[in-house]
């Protein structure tokens, strides 16, 4: 009688599947690792990329507006204007013709607050004058050349050692024998013209060979931070101050400074937040945006002041101090001079 022999069947031993686990664990141990690495570096960089795409969009939007500032303002010799709007409150109010203005809004936060005053007339900005008296009560102004002065634009008056004023026209310029008249009546549309016989013109009215300039409509916006948007709002609008518009995220801090020819050279020599006096103080304007990145990381990869202006200037805002959390973003400065070309071009 003979017995056959069947394989002997072999399994895994205990120790051998701890071991197989212990190696599994540390091979994901490993691909984790990598893996936790390389999500950091991509994180960091695609938030650097961010913040670089968001600053540079800030500075074109600022430099875009700032390039065109003082457009049919700069020149008329006014240090005020006088204006009137049905929509605000209150509805007669002043304001300075200066192509840009730059208040310290938030020191503390390091930002400011930057407002641009320009026309943006399709005619260039024509200008004529006065063949008459324009008296306080008068609804009506006769010029020697109302070609290009259509319904619904805003003109500015200008004299001598006079406020400016700024009307709106309710109707296309008339020929009228030799002259022309531009009519400004109040109601309706024409929000910038206050009702009859309450004229906000300067005492007196205007005299005959005042200048008359078509600003098509008047341009002035107001840009700041909040709440790490770059805000724009429309200081023409009456809920603008409400309402404001967020226009590019990621932004911390805008800076500028005027530039000024202190000595008549031609050439910027001092760059300050001094107060201008008058529409061509300031030649230029130096800006600096800085955006950050969204992504916080484990240790400071910031230094505690940021430099904004070349040559490492820190004084008059030049710098921005960072606690010890923020210093664990990663930040984007970038600044750039901007030319005001129409007071230039006036000079």
């Amino acid at each position: 009688m003979s017995f056959s022999k069947q394989p002997r069947e072999h399994g895994f031993s205990l120790v051998e599947i701890m071991i197989a686990v212990v190696v599994g664990m540390i091979g994901i141990l490993v691909i984790m690792q990598v893996f936790l690495v390389a999500e950091g570096q991509k994180r960091t960089t695609t938030g650097g990329a961010d913040a670089q795409e968001n600053a540079l969009m800030a500075m074109f939007t600022l430099e875009r507006d700032l390039r065109a500032t003082g457009l049919g303002l700069v020149g008329l010799g006014c240090t005020t204007i006088n204006a009137y709007n049905a929509n605000m409150s209150p509805t007669t109010y002043t304001f300075n013709p200066w192509p840009v203005t730059v208040v310290r809004d938030n020191p503390a936060a390091g930002s400011d607050k930057i407002t641009t005053l320009y026309s943006n007339s399709a005619f260039g900005n024509i200008s004529t004058t006065l063949t008459t008296t324009a008296p306080t009560s008068s609804a009506q102004i006769n010029v020697a050349n109302g070609a290009g002065f259509v319904q619904n634009n805003l003109f500015i008056v200008s004299s001598a050692a006079l406020p400016c004023t700024i009307l709106q026209a309710s109707q296309d310029g008339q020929k009228t024998g030799s002259d022309w008249n531009l009519q400004h009546n109040p109601g309706g549309a024409y929000v910038y013209n206050p009702p009859g016989g309450q004229n906000i013109f300067p005492a007196g009215g205007y005299p005959v060979g005042a200048r008359l300039t078509n600003l098509g409509s008047m341009v002035n916006r107001e840009y700041y931070v909040a709440n790490n948007n770059l805000m724009m709002r429309d200081v023409n609008l009456p809920n603008s101050a409400s309402n404001p518009i967020a226009l590019v995220s990621g932004v911390i801090s805008i800076r500028a400074q005027y530039g000024r020819d202190t000595n008549a050279d031609g050439y910027v020599d001092t760059y300050d937040n001094t107060a201008p006096a008058t529409a061509t103080d300031v030649l230029a304007v130096r800006l600096a945006v800085v955006a950050r990145s969204g992504q916080l990381e484990t240790i400071a990869v910031s230094p505690a002041t940021l430099v904004l202006w070349s040559g490492g200037t820190t004084t008059n805002g030049g710098a921005i101090a960072l606690d010890s959390t923020a210093q664990t973003y990663r930040y984007k400065t970038y600044q750039t001079t901007v030319p005001l070309r129409n007071v230039l071009w006036n000079n």
